[in-house]
C-alpha cells in the first residue's frame, strides 16, 4: 500500500509545502479584490472614528452599556419595546428550556416542535391572516422567499433602497431565471412607467421595504399596491422594522396603509420589537405548504430553538394585552420628544414614524466623527454611511426604545447641540432641514 504523504503532488501543481499556506493564499487573494481593498482602506483610515465591530463588554442598566471601555447610553438597539428585559420572556425561555432543551436538532422539513404551530397561529391571529411561516431570520426569509416566488420567466421588481437581504434574495431568484429590475424611485408613477415599458411573460412580484431600515421612512404602500394589482402581480413587503411598533396594534406599516394583510406577502421580524429570534411571512395555509417545499433556506437550515418559540408566544400574550399599547404609547412619546428636539436644533431629520430617527450629517468623514463625538460624550448611535445610504447623505441613526428615559433623550439632545456648535465653528455647513 502506498505510504500516506502530507506533501502530495497533483499534476503540475506544487505541493502545499512549496507554496504559502492555504489560508494565507486565500487571504491574499481576497484582500486584492476591489470591494475588500476599499473596505479595508475605509477601516484603516477611520479606525479611530468608525465604531464598527465594537464589543459590548457588559450591561449596567436598562440601555446602559459598557462598550469598548466606555459607559454609554445605548441608542443602537432595535429591541424597540424593551422586551429583551421583560420578565415574562425570561420566564418563558427558562420553562421551555426544561421541557424542550436548547435545540430541536432537526430541519423543519423533517419535524417541528409543537411550539412552532402555536407561534405561527398566534402571529396569524394577531395580524388577521390565515397563516404565517417562521424562518430562522428575516435575512434567510428574504433569500428563501424571493427565489421561491419568482423564478424562470417571472419579473421581480426590487426597490433600490430596500434592505440588502432583499437584493440578496433577488440575486438568487435571478440565478433561477427570474428577470430582475430595480425601482430607482419608490413611487407609484415610477413603478407604472417601469412596468409599462417592460415585457412580462410570467408572474410579477414587487419587493419593497415597509419601513426603511436606515432612515425610518415609509414608502407609499397603498399607491404601490394599486399599481401592482393593476398589472396582476404580488406585493412583497419586508416590514422588519415596523413589526410590533407601527400602525394599529403594531401590525406594521403595510397594515397601517392597507388596513389588511391578506392580499400581500408581508415579512416581519421576531428579533427586533419581539426581542426573540426569527422572521416570518404572512400567507394562506395552502401557500404555507407550497412555501415549505420551495424555500431552500427552510429545508436546509436549522430551526429557531424551542425556548425562543415560547418567548414569541409570550410576546403575543403581551400584544393581546393593554401592556402592548402602553409600551407603544411610551415609545411614541419618546420618539416625538427626540424628533421635536432635533428639529429645534436645526438638523435635517428623517423617520420618526416609528422608532428610527435619523439625523442627516452628509459628508462621510464628518458623519463618522460626529458619531465618535457622541460616543465620547456617553451616547452610542450608529453612523450610517455609503453604501448603506447615498454617498453624500451620511446619517446618525438613532433607535428609540420604550425603556429609554426622558432624561436619556434630553441628554442626547444636549450632546447633539454641542456637536452642532462644534462642527459649525469648524466651518461645516449642515444639509438644510
Amino acid at each position: 500500500m502506498e505510504q500516506f504523504s502530507t506533501t502530495r503532488q497533483m499534476g503540475n501543481h506544487p505541493s502545499r509545502t512549496d507554496t504559502e499556506p492555504a489560508l494565507a493564499g486565500l487571504t491574499n487573494r481576497l484582500r486584492e479584490m476591489q470591494q475588500t481593498r476599499l473596505a479595508l482602506m475605509f477601516l484603516d483610515r477611520f479606525d479611530r472614528f468608525h465604531l464598527k465591530d465594537i464589543t459590548t463588554d457588559r450591561l449596567t442598566g436598562p440601555r446602559v452599556a459598557v462598550m469598548d471601555g466606555h459607559e454609554v447610553i445605548n441608542f443602537g438597539s432595535d429591541s424597540f419595546l424593551g422586551l429583551d428585559r421583560h420578565p415574562a420572556l425570561h420566564r418563558s425561555i427558562r420553562e421551555s428550556l426544561a421541557t424542550w432543551g436548547t435545540h430541536n436538532g432537526a430541519s423543519r422539513a423533517f419535524t417541528s416542535v409543537a411550539l412552532y404551530e402555536e407561534a405561527e397561529s398566534r402571529l396569524a391571529r394577531w395580524l388577521g391572516v390565515e397563516a404565517t411561516l417562521i424562518y430562522p431570520s428575516v435575512t434567510m426569509a428574504n433569500a428563501a422567499l424571493l427565489s421561491a416566488v419568482a423564478e424562470s420567466g417571472d419579473l421581480l421588481v426590487v426597490d433600490r433602497e430596500s434592505h440588502d437581504s432583499i437584493h440578496e434574495g433577488a440575486r438568487l431568484a435571478e440565478a433561477r431565471g427570474a428577470r430582475v429590475e430595480k425601482l430607482h424611485h419608490c413611487h407609484a408613477a415610477e413603478l407604472r412607467r417601469l412596468l409599462q415599458r417592460t415585457k412580462m411573460e410570467g408572474g410579477l412580484v414587487v419587493a419593497i421595504d415597509g419601513t426603511y431600515s436606515m432612515t425610518g421612512d415609509v414608502p407609499p404602500l397603498a399607491e404601490l399596491l394599486e399599481v401592482v394589482e393593476e398589472f396582476g402581480g404580488t406585493l412583497y413587503v419586508d416590514d422588519a422594522h415596523g413589526t410590533g411598533v407601527i400602525g394599529p396594534g403594531g401590525r406594521g406599516a403595510a397594515f397601517a396603509a392597507l388596513g389588511r394583510l391578506d392580499e400581500i406577502l408581508m415579512v416581519g421580524s421576531l428579533s427586533k420589537a419581539f426581542s426573540c429570534l426569527g422572521g416570518f411571512v404572512t400567507c394562506t395555509r395552502e401557500l404555507q405548504r407550497i412555501l415549505k417545499i420551495r424555500s431552500h433556506n427552510f429545508i436546509f437550515s436549522g430551526p429557531v430553538p424551542a425556548p425562543y418559540l415560547a418567548a414569541i408566544c409570550a410576546v403575543c400574550d403581551i400584544i393581546e394585552s393593554p401592556e402592548h399599547e402602553m409600551l407603544r404609547r411610551r415609545l411614541q412619546e419618546l420618539t416625538e420628544r427626540l424628533v421635536a428636539g432635533v428639529k429645534r436644533l436645526g438638523f435635517a431629520v428623517q423617520g420618526g414614524i416609528g422608532p428610527i430617527v435619523s439625523v442627516v450629517i452628509g459628508d462621510i468623514e464628518r458623519t463618522l466623527r460626529a458619531g465618535r463625538a457622541l460616543f465620547d460624550a456617553g451616547f452610542y448611535v450608529q453612523s450610517a454611511t455609503f453604501p448603506a445610504v447615498p454617498i453624500t447623505s451620511g446619517l446618525l441613526r438613532i433607535l428609540v426604545n420604550a425603556i429609554h428615559t426622558e432624561e436619556q433623550i434630553d441628554g442626547l439632545l444636549a450632546a447633539l447641540a454641542v456637536l452642532r456648535d462644534t462642527m459649525e465653528s469648524d466651518g461645516y455647513i449642515f444639509p438644510s432641514p
